[in-house]
């Protein structure tokens, strides 16, 4: 086999000139970023933006509980609105919609069936969830709420 030159490349690091340029993101910029944040949300009633996205869940719901045993459709929405409303718990100060959407989506996920026991346990997050919106449940300190979260989440690990 005849030898062949071979030449190597290394490509430029351009991200390597940003790391250490002054420019680069600091503390005073993530601060003002978060401020900007705190101020948006802060101006947006999350209950009222969300209610939409609860009707359509509720109705997922109810197409889930009439064909239990081919439920994916249904399923996969009810996860879809639940891991949106997560993230949007996070970031409007609402930790038991992010807790309460995380427990559902854990136990919903990719859920092609359900007996009764599950379709209560959809129900109860579903439930849950409108719950702690309508009742402006914000930030930590909610007992009745956290032990509702715990409940759930119990329930989600004793069913899968």
């Amino acid at each position: 086999m005849a030898k062949k030159d071979v030449e190597i490349i290394h490509p430029a690091n351009k991200l390597k000139q940003y790391v250490n340029d002054p420019r680069a993101l600091n503390a005073a910029a993530i601060a003002k970023a978060e401020a900007a944040m705190e101020k948006f949300t802060a101006s947006i009633d999350l209950a009222a933006e969300a209610e939409p996205d609860l009707k359509e869940m509720q109705a997922a719901y109810q197409a889930m509980k009439a064909q239990p045993q081919d439920c994916t459709a249904a399923a996969r929405r009810i996860f879809d609105l639940a891991h949106d409303l997560r993230g949007l718990g996070t970031n409007f100060n609402y930790p038991l919609i992010t807790r309460i959407c995380g427990s559902l989506c854990r136990f919903i996920d990719g859920m092609t069936k359900a007996n009764d026991t599950q379709m209560e346990i959809v129900r109860a997050h579903v439930d849950a969830i409108r719950a702690v919106l309508h009742n402006q449940m914000k930030g930590e300190g909610h007992a009745i709420g956290t032990q509702i979260a715990e409940g759930l989440e119990t329930l989600v690990r004793e069913e899968r």
